[in-house]
């Protein structure tokens, strides 16, 4: 397998794509061992489908989920209407059923708001969006729903994208406390100017190698993904193209990033330090718990290393890379989605079972707010839940392969609490003297771990309300704060039942944020005065949601990621979690352009079916509709059709020709690409 360093196409997607192709082998050599069909085929492209037998001017579908794929899947088939089917005298009809109520539209695209007041909110979901090469889907969207780049005045309209600053926009820098030590500045500006370079004072032992510890704990990092650079850019000049850095990343989704760092791979580079003179694993553990609690949440390197390596060079684009938040929350986002759709959700619609009725309908049971039950049939189902959900409704004769029912089961997510606090003023900016915050984080390995500065209110004066995101914690630091949370509904009654929390909240932001000029105790006796209200939020604690991201464990991703994005017949997974992007919106909306790719090239016979495939097929970068995923060529979403096929309609003549046709079919050795 080669991957392409110097490919427009990002190394994650060009690895996720190989694993797709991957999946597409594994699943015909099942089949092969009752057909004629070679057990290596080559992906190029498949003959076409026999005509579907049963021809329908017009399907209906069904969408679970009213997040950003459900809503972008119905958007996707409003173009497709209007655009193609039209044309044809033909029609994909939809419903979207949401079992939230309508103001929770947006599953993870979710802003509480405090009031209504325009910068009284902050984001519990998706928060801010940098304007790369990955995110060009987001950023058509964006253009499609209204929603243009503008600067933060008076005057901009909600729904407006502003600077999103990832650092604070102050001389002062942003604070830094850990082991009882709060700094103020950046963090290598920080280490340089202390005494020993351990102005945290947490390697007064030593057992940090000092060569390792003069640098930052983000340098150590990126230094180890040297070899997979090195190997990458090797392959790219061998002729024929080498394989060594696809060697090299499946050896690291072998290991959780905790356990890489550890140990010294079989076949990393043989040079025991990076070019920047920094030494290659393995490290002791007090230098990988030191990597961690400064560069993520507690247990955040338990994730597969791959994932950790694949997303340095995602985002490894330069320093002006500008990034973008949402003026009044990201929900705006899903709500402008849902106004464009010709088809609006069925809201407090519970999905209860979903089933296969025959080879052409699946039919799902629906409960309503009101205890009413209903079944409802369907050319196809598209589901866009997160996988802990879809795994309590009842699709035990819904024909799904075992691969996606394993995924629903074990498939990881990670766990994400966030706690907005509302003040009476925004002393971050006009009360700690020198150390004026406006946007950046507060790093800590307190409670609290991470503090969000909005870059929505950088702006107002001493005299108005502000909220501040005061913690946004991962895995084991939100599962901890998590356990302060109440669950009372009443939003009065749950602040009330918080006041451990609140007091956690407080103390460590006076402990964040004590300057020269002002102790902790001061901090702590303003901000306590100036306290309003707050909200607390744990996505593991929400039923629709039952995880905040997909945060893949090691061989999750090559081993069981290519089989839970392959249709079962015409029931559809997608969601972030059924792309190689998780936790952004972006993974959403390619994997609902792959799904209703890969779904509708199973239905021949609805008239315009090859144009529309065509449209998916075509990329536009103004139009956010089309254009197959980077990581998901048309060949292999087209051998995705022939799976859901075989799968729909095993057993009957059907299928048979089908199975006639690839058995005859010229397959290539190309497997091994």
């Amino acid at each position: 397998m080669f991957l392409d360093i110097n490919s427009e196409v990002s190394i994650r997607d060009q690895w996720a794509n190989k694993h797709a192709i991957r999946g597409v082998f594994d699943e015909l050599d099942k089949h092969s061992l009752d057909t004629d069909i070679p057990r290596s085929p080559g992906l190029q492209t498949p003959q076409p489908l026999p005509e579907e037998p049963n021809k329908q001017s017009e399907l209906k579908v069904g969408i679970i989920g009213a997040g950003a794929a459900g809503l972008f899947t119905g958007m996707i088939f409003d173009y497709l209407n209007d655009n193609v089917f039209s044309k044809h005298k033909s029609h994909i009809h939809y419903d979207v059923l949401e079992a939230s109520t309508r103001d929770r539209v947006g599953g993870r695209l979710y802003t509480h708001h405090f009031s209504k007041e325009p910068h009284d909110y902050y984001d519990v979901g998706a928060m801010r969006f940098p304007d790369n090469p990955v995110m060009r889907r987001v950023f058509a969207l964006f253009k499609n729903l209204g929603m243009e780049k503008r600067d933060l005045e008076e005057s901009t309209p909600l729904g407006s994208l502003i600077p999103y600053y990832m650092k604070s926009d102050s001389p002062s820098g942003e604070p830094w406390h850990y082991n009882d030590i709060t700094m103020w500045g950046n963090y290598n500006a920080i280490q340089a100017q202390a005494k020993g370079g351990d102005p945290f004072q947490i390697n007064s032992t030593g057992t940090i190698p000092a060569n390792i510890f003069q640098n930052s704990p983000d340098s150590v990092m990126m230094s180890t993904i040297e070899p997979l650079r090195e190997m990458l850019r090797k392959d790219a000049k061998s002729d024929p193209p080498g394989h060594q850095g696809w060697d090299l990343l499946m050896t690291y989704d072998t290991y959780s990033t905790r356990q890489f760092l550890g140990v010294k791979a079989s076949n990393a580079s043989t040079s025991s330090t990076s070019s920047r003179g920094i030494p290659q694993p393995p490290y002791n553990y007090d230098t990988i718990e030191w990597m961690e609690t400064f560069n993520g949440g507690t247990n955040w390197y338990d994730q597969a290393h791959s994932e950790t390596v694949l997303e340095s060079l995602d985002f490894e684009f330069d320093d002006e890379t500008k990034w973008y938040c949402v003026l009044g929350g990201a929900q705006e986002i899903a709500k402008r989605m849902e106004a464009k759709l010709h088809y609006k959700p069925a809201y407090e619609s519970t999905v209860t079972a979903i089933r296969k009725k025959d080879a052409n309908t699946m039919e799902i049971d629906v409960r309503a707010k009101n205890g009413s039950a209903a079944s409802l049939t369907y050319s196809g189902v598209f589901s866009s839940v997160p996988l802990g959900c879809l795994r309590r409704i009842d699709t035990s004769k819904a024909a799904l392969n075992y691969a996606t029912k394993q995924a629903a089961r074990s498939l990881s997510y990670g766990a994400a609490c966030k706690v907005g606090i509302k003040f009476s003023r925004p002393w971050w900016i006009h009360d700690l003297g020198n150390h004026t915050v406006k946007g950046g984080l507060g790093h800590s390995d307190l409670t609290i771990r991470t503090c969000v500065y909005p870059s929505y209110n950088i702006n107002d004066p001493a005299d108005k309300p502000a909220v501040l995101l005061c913690s946004y914690t991962w895995q084991q630091d939100a599962e901890r704060i998590a356990s302060l949370f109440s669950s009372n509904p009443n939003h009065s009654q749950k602040t009330q039942e918080e006041l451990v929390l609140k007091e956690v909240l407080l103390r460590d932001l006076a402990r964040l944020h004590k300057t020269e000029q002002k102790s902790e105790e001061d901090i702590y006796q303003l901000i306590s005065r100036l306290y309003l209200d707050h909200h607390s939020f744990d996505w593991y604690k929400e039923p629709n949601a039952t995880g905040s991201f997909g945060f893949f464990r090691p061989q999750q991703f090559s081993s069981m990621w290519n089989k839970l994005i392959q249709p079962s017949g015409d029931f559809v997974i997608i969601g972030e979690a059924a792309s190689p992007h998780h936790a952004w919106v972006v993974g959403a909306l390619e994997s609902a352009v792959h799904g209703v790719h890969a779904w509708l090239g199973q239905h021949t016979g609805l008239p315009g079916y090859k144009e529309a495939l065509e449209c998916l097929e075509k990329y536009d970068p103004a139009i956010p509709f089309t254009g197959l995923p980077p990581y998901m060529d048309e060949n292999t979403s087209k051998w995705h059709s022939i799976l859901g096929v075989i799968q729909r309609y095993d057993g009957d003549d059907y299928v048979n020709e089908v199975m006639e046709l690839l058995s005859k079919f010229d397959f290539s050795a190309a497997s091994s690409g």
